[in-house]
């Protein structure tokens, strides 16, 4: 009667953890080792005074599983900016010139691709205190239409370990 029992009971609990830990492998998008990018809810900004010529147009974007080459990072970000174009969702005001600010971060524990700013009083956590994740970033204007890169290679702890800035397709030193 016992050595039923204990086989019942070892029976239920493989029915219930196997199925589990196959759900939780299908929904662990990191293993499968695809790059996907998508928008940081809740973090673009327009930032600009009425009185001011210069509006600037901030976008935060996160990346799943980046490449490791700098040249491959610089062409996935140019290629994202390119089919998901930013300019159409900030109007053209006659006499003011738009800048066009993207930061592209890769998924990190401090910074989970669920994340979301954070303003209670005592407890900030704000795109800004995630600077050792940022791995990217991208900026032009209405005036110098030329986009500009800058990629990283970050330690763990954010550490610079390699830069790259382009303008365009072209490398600057």
């Amino acid at each position: 009667m016992i050595k039923v029992n204990v086989k019942i009971i070892v029976l239920m609990i493989c029915t219930l953890f196997i199925p589990l830990s196959l759900i939780g492998c299908t929904k662990n998008e990191e293993s499968s080792g695809e790059t996907k990018i998508f928008e940081i809810a809740n973090t673009e900004e327009v930032v600009g005074q009425k009185g001011e010529e210069v509006e600037t147009l901030r976008k935060h974007f996160m990346i799943l599983n980046p490449p490791k080459d700098l040249i491959e990072l610089k062409e996935l970000v140019e290629k994202y900016s390119k089919n998901h174009p930013v300019e159409d969702e900030m109007k053209r005001i006659k006499g003011k010139n738009r800048i066009f600010d993207l930061s592209f971060y890769r998924e990190s524990e401090d910074l989970p691709r669920d994340w979301q700013p954070d303003e209670r009083y005592m407890d900030t956590d704000r795109l800004e205190h995630h600077k050792n994740d940022l791995i990217a970033y991208t900026i032009w204007s209405d005036a110098e239409p030329q986009k500009e890169y800058t990629v990283y290679d970050k330690s763990k702890e954010g550490k610079v370990m390699k830069q790259m800035h382009f303008i365009e397709d072209q490398l600057v030193e």
